[in-house]
């Protein structure tokens, strides 16, 4: 029989072998975090400001997104710890929301069409491709209500005014999340992406997708050509047109941005159609100077409400129950009051 000092060494190792596998996931090809990613945003941004005419360096290029006064900044220093704590979290979460897709998306389909055994089901080509498309449409319009209800909620504010908390940008600042996010972005999967793919089942009978590294081929193409530009201090506009379909990472910038005028603006993640068809875009006519933060609704920054793991992790709790327990009539911590 094993003896408790043993059984504890097992426990650790096999909480040690989950954690390691956890933070491998942070650098896998389904997240922005892949070193091809990484490489592929400084050679655009390299690029870019060639065809501007700045002429820069590869080495001032690397500096705007992981100089020394970015990455040891206090700021990025609370974006580490929360990615690596959140990491316990991850696989809770993740459990739930896929478990909570599927199962929403198998009531849809088998509502609608009494089965879904996708056995003998295939598509090719355009119809496979189109598939991939819808998807993340589908994806993409509940990032933005999800985004969008965390700015204008009172209550659902606090957790992500963590990620606006954020005084300078690095690629690392996309993760600097509270575990509450992730679970209210589950919840709206649960509600609209799940039952979307149900009813692709419903009608035909698979829900395949186009992959490159095993990511949807979208989203793939998404994170090689410049995601990680989005959370840094390069700006990389897609001009007047292509911003009005796209997101760009000036667009994403803006979004951060203390200014009065950018409050409320560019929710999207990847495409800017939603902003458009809702009156929330903002398309940059021109390099515009952005001071990142949280800031009242006169642009006056704060000071920073995260400054610990402890602070943005229990913070936002505590905030939200003050909210929910006064029972406001009218907005009072969303980017109108606090961005």
């Amino acid at each position: 029989m094993d003896t408790g000092l043993e059984q504890a060494m097992r426990w650790i190792e096999s909480v040690a072998l989950a954690a390691m596998q956890n933070l491998s996931a942070l650098f896998a090809p389904g997240s922005r975090f892949f070193a091809p990613y990484i490489i592929a945003a400084l050679v655009i941004a390299v690029i870019a400001r060639r065809m501007h005419g700045a002429g820069p360096q590869t080495r001032n290029v690397f500096a705007a997104m992981f100089g020394r006064n970015f990455i040891f900044h206090p700021s990025s220093i609370v974006d580490v710890k929360l990615v690596l704590a959140n990491r316990i979290f991850a696989p809770t979460l993740a459990l739930i929301s896929h478990a909570s897709l599927v199962a929403s998306a198998q009531f849809v389909a088998v509502t609608l069409s009494g089965d879904a055994d996708t056995s003998d089901a295939t598509l090719h080509g355009t119809e496979l491709l189109a598939l991939t498309i819808c998807i993340v449409v589908v994806n993409d319009f509940t990032t933005y209500w999800v985004h969008r209800l965390h700015h204008e909620s009172p209550i659902f504010w606090p957790f992500h005014k963590v990620h606006h908390s954020a005084e300078v940008m690095t690629p690392l600042t996309f993760a600097r999340k509270h575990p509450i996010y992730d679970l209210i972005r589950g919840l709206g999967n649960f509600a609209v992406v799940g039952p979307a793919q149900g009813l692709v089942l419903a009608i035909f009978g698979v829900t395949d997708i186009v992959t490159i590294l095993g990511v949807n081929a979208v989203y793939a193409v998404f994170h090689w050509t410049g995601s990680n530009l989005r959370h840094s201090h390069i700006w990389l506009s897609y001009g007047p047109f292509w911003s009005r379909v796209f997101i760009s990472p000036a667009q994403h910038q803006i979004h951060h941005s203390c200014a009065v005028r950018h409050h409320d603006k560019n929710y999207g993640e990847v495409f800017a159609i939603w902003d458009w068809m809702f009156g929330t875009l903002y398309v940059p006519a021109h390099v515009e100077q952005l001071e990142y933060g949280v800031a009242d609704a006169h642009g006056e920054k704060l000071s920073q409400p995260h400054p610990t793991l402890a602070a943005a992790w229990i913070g936002p709790l505590r905030e939200s129950a003050s909210v929910i327990v006064a029972r406001p009539t009218k907005k009072t911590g969303g980017v109108s009051a606090a961005h």
